[in-house]
């Protein structure tokens, strides 16, 4: 029985000391009002595309000009393309209220395609998100590269700083779409 003890005391100890793994999603936005559909333009946000190695469940950190570190313990709670088709659309909802936001676009939805090639830290205290997106009704690509400092150092930070760049990205294509009009 002293063995047994002993034996749960060593297992339950090497467990604590074992890095912890923490997982991460951008912060909701707003849920915009509800608003009646009739003669509102419908926005649908295509499925995000973003480069390869952020297809990873880690939160990337750039450490030089040619190195990028993916995080073994810091992980996306959800898969990161999922999180930003979601982000964009509700908060493009929120600044466009002409538009009503769909789940699945008709003939006539404005469709907005974005493609990421950059969504992650940077050594020197930036979260950096960059690439372009194209608006249907205007069929034009637009690049966008956004810079925005942590507040903090850590993991915490960095999700909140690249939650700042969807929230700029979101006001760059809200703001393609009423210049449209």
């Amino acid at each position: 029985m002293r063995l047994f003890i002993t034996a749960a005391v060593f297992l339950l100890s090497s467990c604590s000391s074992q890095p912890q793994t923490t997982y991460y999603q951008l912060p909701l936005s707003e849920v915009a009002a509800s608003v009646s559909s009739h003669s509102l333009q419908t926005l649908y946000v295509e499925p995000v595309q973003v480069a390869s190695y952020l297809n990873g469940r880690g939160l990337v950190l750039q450490v030089s000009d040619v190195e990028l570190v993916m995080a073994r313990q810091h992980l996306w709670a959800e898969a990161l393309d999922h999180q930003l088709q979601r982000q964009l659309r509700s908060r493009l909802q929120l600044l466009l209220p002409q538009h009503t936001a769909v789940m699945q676009p008709s003939a006539d939805t404005v469709k907005v395609t974005v493609q990421l090639d950059r969504f992650h830290g940077q050594e020197d205290g930036y979260a950096i998100a960059s690439g372009r997106f194209v608006v249907s009704s205007t069929n034009t690509t637009e690049s966008f590269s956004i810079r925005v400092p942590l507040a903090d150092d850590g993991y915490p930070a960095l999700v909140s700083a690249l939650a700042q760049c969807v929230q700029q990205l979101s006001e760059q294509i809200s703001r393609q779409l009423t210049s449209e009009n």
